[in-house]
């Protein structure tokens, strides 16, 4: 018979007070009660209650085993709920930095389906376009493009795409369009910084020709959308990810520009730092991120 079903007759009885109130409380018989305290005090060796047909009560060794009895069946109890728990699925807060286009375009058309299939994970997404730099600090996982993961943890693939060279066919159309990189510095150009890294170069790569220049701006954004936004509106000529612009490629409101450059791809990364590498719902949603988003083309 059940070990564990003997210590359950037996709590059951103490505190029900009668051995017909403990069947009725078990869902079993009377006898199959009587037939489990006797069993269990065999395997004891021991009389645990003194009954008589009117009462019965508690020995020495009974009122010993009766602690022993609830603390075993209340870590039974907990162990259950938190197995049951876990077949809810990982639950907790997690922390996630991403490049603001790529939240917004990405990250954040993709929640509904992140809150169906992992109801009890609450994400805290920060896309703040503060730096390209890797900064851990305070994140459980990093979303970054093109820049390899600084410190120690887990760096996980979740696409690839390419720098793109765009502009609107009105500005093309009013301005004309570049054969090489140099004729840039004669157009109007839209660039990326922010207020921890200045205005950089663009970079041009073309089988083994590599190319760095910086263009002369009309317009500069800390945000990948405004970016794109800018370009449409015919502001000027804008690099950017082909992931950020591929609606907008798709549609004719940009145009490739300096096309046979930068056709190399590079990667879109995920950093978990390593401290957070075995939380569950932080691996839960890198497994979404990588497997559930499709990374070349915005929701």
């Amino acid at each position: 018979m059940d070990r564990l079903t003997g210590f359950e007759v037996f709590v059951a009885i103490v505190d029900s007070g009668s051995f017909n109130r403990a069947a009725e409380r078990l869902a079993l018989s009377p006898t199959m009660v009587s037939t489990h305290l006797a069993r269990l005090e065999d395997r004891l060796g021991t009389r645990l209650i003194h009954r008589t047909t009117r009462r019965f009560a508690l020995t020495p060794q009974g009122h010993v085993f009766l602690e022993e009895a609830r603390a075993i069946l209340e870590a039974v109890e907990q162990a259950e709920g938190r197995m049951r728990m876990s077949d809810m699925g990982p639950s907790g807060r997690v922390a996630l930095d991403a490049p603001g286009a790529i939240g917004l375009r990405f990250v954040v058309p993709a929640l509904p389906q992140l809150r169906a299939v992992h109801p009890r994970i609450m994400l805290d997404l920060s896309v703040g376009d503060r730096s390209m730099m890797f900064r851990p600090e305070g994140f459980d996982m990093l979303i970054r493009v093109g820049v390899p993961a600084e410190g120690r943890g887990d760096v996980i693939n979740l696409g690839r795409t390419r720098f793109v060279q765009v502009a609107s066919p009105d500005y093309l159309a009013r301005r004309g369009e570049p054969a090489t990189p140099d004729d840039l510095h004669d157009h109007d150009c839209v660039l990326y910084a922010t207020v921890d890294r200045p205005v950089g170069q663009w970079r041009f790569v073309r089988g083994k020709e590599r190319r760095s220049l910086r263009p002369a701006s009309v317009a500069t954004f800390n945000h990948g959308d405004a970016i794109a936004a800018a370009a449409v509106a015919g502001v000027g000529i804008a690099q950017t990810l082909e992931m950020l612009v591929a609606p907008e490629l798709a549609s004719g409101r940009l145009q490739p520009v300096l096309a046979e450059w930068n056709r190399e791809s590079v990667d879109v990364q995920l950093f978990i730092p390593q401290d957070r590498t075995k939380r569950q719902a932080v691996r839960a949603v890198a497994d979404f991120l990588q497997s559930r988003v499709d990374w070349a083309c915005p929701s």
